[in-house]
């Protein structure tokens, strides 16, 4: 580095220093911030023990109020009451959906002896398509009332005719 340049910088920083601007050299106290990290450490330290305490008191209260235990806990582990856990539930799905898709795309029988099968889906489909589906009957003691009665049933409650579309 040249005398030169060490000049120049000597006197950008007098330039950029203002000597009415002041601030103090120890801001913070070394001290102070050790203690308040000690005192949180503490504290936290205390409040650890205290709920430790609290649920070794709790352990002691269930063991001398709770019931004893059950002959058949003597034996083993029971199983547990149905329905369990599924040992390998995504082996479980796929099964599934195999069996309904064979069930879906394949013919195969419902009930032999009344001569009921079940089609593919497509062909069902196909079937209902040519054929269409018959309407069903209504029960026999069912009354219709027509929609100018104004009725709850209709939704024109009051009206006498349907609003202009």
């Amino acid at each position: 580095m040249k005398a030169s340049e060490t000049v120049r910088r000597d006197d950008e920083t007098a330039a950029r220093r203002n000597d009415e601007v002041h601030f103090e050299h120890g801001d913070i106290g070394y001290r102070g911030v050790f203690m308040v990290i000690v005192s949180v450490l503490l504290g936290v330290w205390v409040v650890i023990g205290i709920v430790f305490g609290y649920f070794v008191w709790l352990k002691h209260l269930r063991a001398v109020e709770s019931p004893p235990a059950l002959p058949i806990s003597a034996h083993g582990n029971p199983p547990p009451p149905e329905p369990r856990l599924q040992r390998s539930p995504s082996a479980d799905l796929k099964s599934m959906r195999i069996a309904a898709d064979w069930q879906l795309n394949h013919y195969g029988w419902v009930d032999k002896e009344k001569g009921i099968v079940s089609l593919p889906i497509e062909r069902a489909m196909q079937i209902i398509a040519q054929r269409g589906i018959s309407p069903e009957k209504g029960p026999a003691n069912e009354v219709l009332a027509p929609p100018q009665a104004g009725t709850r049933e209709t939704g024109f409650e009051g009206k006498v005719e349907p609003e202009p579309r």
